[in-house]
């Protein structure tokens, strides 16, 4: 996706004012409250958001579904890697996580109804489609880097249905860097610009803003508690971040997200916390000052993925390479 010179490469077009009466209605309610049905039902359908939404479902579809599952049925032949990590084990496995694991589209789209409301459909869909951009230049991203070496890590035995219906349908081929990760970091970093350009209240851009971040931050640690990633997998998706949306997201941005992750559990002894969150810093440190001089932001998580031994159990470790 070619991107311009300007602040915001992705806007297309103003938007006017919302009226006092749309923000009175919308300022008090949290972001959980917004139902999602009303993007679903118009983002398709209206013609500011309309090209993008195909853009960006024709994107997804193809490369993060339908790429996986060509690699599953060995349509493909890209190497897949462990990337597993021995601080992967000081996480402990959390099944019960998995509810706010699965939150994380409808984390990005209760944005977009809050602003369908806030702006009226219209004018809130414009917004709605610079998002839409943004989300599918992370999804073409690293895409770039799944189809030269795709990711795996090894997931714990689980008999809960739900786990199992996961895991059935992703293949779990693509986890560096993590889309989760890079999703939810460009979603509280896009609105934090956005609250401040389109001249939301101040109880707006306070409030939304602290509880998008804290749902970024709970989304996060559950890929860890699910074994869904490994430590390596957030900076790697952190660093990507900082390369190709440096207007958005900051190497400052992405220490003090590492440094948030697990503040508030109670399951992490602070030792543990120290020993996870210093690794994915150093390794975040690691891929930025490796890159600077390169053109191609993949350059040093390639080389990174060459060289790699993970760290799996024995008999783990026996099982993925078997042939």
């Amino acid at each position: 996706m070619k991107r311009n010179a300007s602040p915001y490469p992705y806007r297309k077009g103003k938007v006017r004012p919302p009226s006092e009466r749309r923000v009175r209605k919308t300022a008090s309610r949290p972001l959980s409250s917004f139902n999602v049905m009303l993007c679903y039902a118009t983002m398709f359908t209206t013609p500011p958001s309309a090209a993008a939404s195909f853009r960006y479902v024709a994107t997804a579809a193809f490369k993060f579904f339908i790429f996986q599952y060509m690699e599953k049925l060995h349509l493909l032949h890209i190497p897949v890697k462990h990337v597993d990590h021995a601080l992967d084990s000081r996480i402990p496995f959390r099944p019960d996580s998995l509810h706010i694991y699965m939150d994380f589209i409808n984390y990005w789209i209760r944005c977009m109804a809050m602003l369908e409301r806030r702006f009226g459909i219209y004018n809130g869909s414009k917004l709605c489609a610079e998002y839409l951009r943004y989300l599918t230049l992370v999804y073409d991203e690293a895409y770039r880097l799944y189809r030269e070496c795709m990711t795996t890590t090894c997931r714990p035995p689980c008999d809960k249905k739900r786990i199992a219906a996961l895991r059935k349908a992703d293949p779990h081929y693509m986890c560096v860097p993590s889309l989760h990760i890079a999703i939810i970091c460009l979603t509280f970093s896009f609105y934090r610009m956005l609250f401040v350009r389109e001249r939301f209240t101040k109880d707006e851009k306070e409030r939304w803003g602290r509880e998008l971040y804290i749902r970024a931050v709970q989304i996060a640690e559950s890929v860890l508690y699910l074994k869904q990633h490994s430590v390596n997998c957030i900076p790697a998706a952190l660093y990507m971040l900082t390369r190709i949306v440096p207007e958005l997201f900051t190497p400052t941005d992405a220490t003090a997200f590492i440094h948030q992750m697990f503040s508030t559990s109670g399951d992490i002894s602070a030792e543990e916390k120290k020993a996870v969150t210093e690794y994915m810093d150093f390794m975040y440190e690691r891929f930025l000052l490796e890159g600077c001089l390169e053109d191609d932001w993949r350059a040093p998580v390639l080389r990174w993925l060459g060289s790699y031994q993970p760290s799996m159990p024995q008999e783990q470790a026996e099982e993925a390479a078997a042939p």
